[in-house]
């Protein structure tokens, strides 16, 4: 993909260069046995394998790494590091310092004929990312917001509208939605995605055959992860939750649960995500469940703002109790944020010894939570947890799209820059500086996905997948769209886009809801036990 400020090398054939890119310290990861950084590089002489063949360079002058800094290897005050950065068929095999204009020219001098054929391309110094993880999304009900409208913008308006919204789902239409959105991530620069699928009876039977057609179709693009998508009420049915496991292992997915998930969760006014004194004993279920299967877990949890609402708590003390072992994500845990100081330490620790990874949506969460359903009253809360509170205890947490153009939220492009740059707006990620927070949309949700120790890094001796982008701070790359990024996925530089809106006319306009289309009242609740 070609953009204005910068020109991709001609040619894929040779290795080459990226000089002076801004990385992010955190997510650079050396060759333990590369101490060259030292002498102000980073990886030392380039590989014998290399030799007599021409490479590519984006180039400007900066100084080295180690240059007025007291570690050899540290970043500037926003974590930002200047690197230059070589590529040989698709693998990242040398990352060193960038040299200043002075040692340009001294290297210049001292390049042999074999290096004599490198070209330069300016960078400008831009912003330079591994290839994104969304680690929660909605894929299976992207791009229906027009078609069955949340007007309420609530919660509850989002189930009830989404209930409307299935009866149109088709095979086909599935499909071309689903397939959409993974265009449109792709082009952005993300490289896995986890979305959660709708797993009623009847729905079940739609969502998993699809996901499962597309993960093979995008195999090698985007590495694609399903969750089951289930209220807790549902495993009360012994026969319909061991089925449900099956399948999930059928189709290699994780097994999900929504537990003190609504508007009223934790309080006895919500029977279908808190179940009352049934809680405890359902939760084994799903641990148990998992455990026989194999399984890892993957909970919508505490989205709310109600003290009442410790499901985070719940979930973490069954993992205990069953000495599950398998890897745990906890989304949303708005509640964390209503919670008393020493009932948030309590929940906290006991999802660090339970191991939990913790995933925030401050996008749709904060455009649900606490709105006024008539439109009278301005919220008051972020509906975020207590990132920063979470993060100093050593809990993994990431952030992720959740839904997007659906009845949960009517907005969202499954851009992962977006949901970064707004989570830092919303959550003051940025003071006194945005440190790791880098890795919540890279190599925490990576590893929580268990996609390796080389997705999400830029790792000497790991694959080449990562964004160019053109702001050179982070106060540049937050104030503009970046759409003109350049993504790079094994070394190639894609000419991938975001498709247009209008792709998906046809299929929407066939499947519309006519004014003569029963709405929720006539609708067979049987088949939507597992909405959340």
């Amino acid at each position: 993909m070609s953009a204005a400020w910068i020109n991709p090398p001609e040619s894929l054939s040779s290795p080459y260069t990226i000089k002076n890119a801004r990385v992010p310290l955190v997510l650079l990861s050396i060759a333990e046995d590369n101490a060259s950084i030292r002498n102000g590089g980073i990886g030392g002489d380039a590989d014998d394998s290399s030799k007599g063949t021409p490479e590519v360079a984006l180039t400007n002058s900066s100084s080295k790494i180690d240059r007025a800094l007291s570690s050899p290897y540290s970043g500037d005050r926003d974590g930002l590091v200047l690197v230059d950065i070589t590529v040989k068929d698709g693998i990242i095999t040398q990352i060193k310092a960038s040299s200043s204009a002075e040692e340009e020219e001294e290297e210049e001098e001292g390049r042999n004929e074999q290096q004599l054929g490198t070209i330069f391309l300016d960078a400008k110094k831009g912003v330079c990312m591994p290839t994104f993880c969304d680690i929660h999304t909605h894929v299976d009900k992207s791009h229906t917001c027009e078609r069955s409208r949340n007007e309420s913008g609530s919660l509850a308006g989002a189930d009830k509208s989404c209930q409307i919204d299935e009866i149109h789902w088709t095979e086909e239409e599935l499909t071309a939605r689903m397939e959409f959105s993974l265009k449109t991530a792709y082009a952005h620069g993300t490289s896995a995605i986890r979305t959660h699928l709708m797993s009623g009876p009847t729905q079940g039977a739609l969502t998993w055959p699809v996901f499962m057609k597309l993960r093979e179709k995008w195999k090698g693009r985007i590495e694609l992860q399903g969750v089951s998508l289930s209220i807790l009420s549902f495993f009360k049915d012994e026969h319909a939750s061991r089925n449900l496991a099956r399948t999930v292992k059928a189709h290699k997915g994780i097994l999900g649960a929504a537990v003190s998930c609504s508007d009223y969760g934790g309080t006895d006014l919500d029977p279908f995500t808190t179940c009352g004194d049934e809680l405890h004993t359902l939760l084994d279920k799903v641990f148990q469940l998992a455990i026989e299967f194999e399984l890892d877990l993957d909970f919508h949890v505490d989205e709310n703002g109600n003290e009442e609402s410790k499901g985070l708590l719940h979930i973490s003390d069954a993992a205990i109790r069953n000495n599950y072992k398998g890897q745990i994500v906890c989304g949303h845990c708005c509640s964390l944020a209503a919670q008393t100081p020493e009932n948030l330490e309590i929940m906290l620790q006991a999802a660090k010894r339970a191991n939990i990874t913790i995933v925030s949506l401050p996008l749709v969460n904060q455009w649900l939570q606490n709105r006024c359903e008539v439109g009278e009253k301005t919220p008051r809360r972020r509906g975020i947890p207590l990132l920063k509170e979470i993060a100093a205890r050593n809990i993994p947490v990431c952030l992720a799209s959740d839904n997007i153009r659906d009845q949960f939220y009517g907005y969202g492009d499954l851009d992962m820059l977006e949901v970064f740059r707004l989570s830092v707006f919303i959550a003051h990620l940025d003071r006194p500086s945005l440190g790791d927070w880098p890795k919540a949309v890279t190599s925490t949700p990576a590893h929580a996905m268990g996609l390796g120790e080389t997705h999400g890094l830029l790792k000497e001796g790991g694959p080449a997948n990562f964004v160019l982008f053109r702001g050179r701070q982070y106060s540049e790359l937050f104030s503009r769209s970046q759409h003109d990024r350049l993504v790079v996925r094994n070394g190639k530089w894609i000419a991938a886009t975001v498709p247009d809106y209008d792709e998906l006319d046809p299929i929407l306009a066939h499947h519309a809801l006519s004014k003569t289309q029963p709405l929720i009242e006539n609708y067979n609740k049987e088949n939507r036990k597992t909405t959340v």
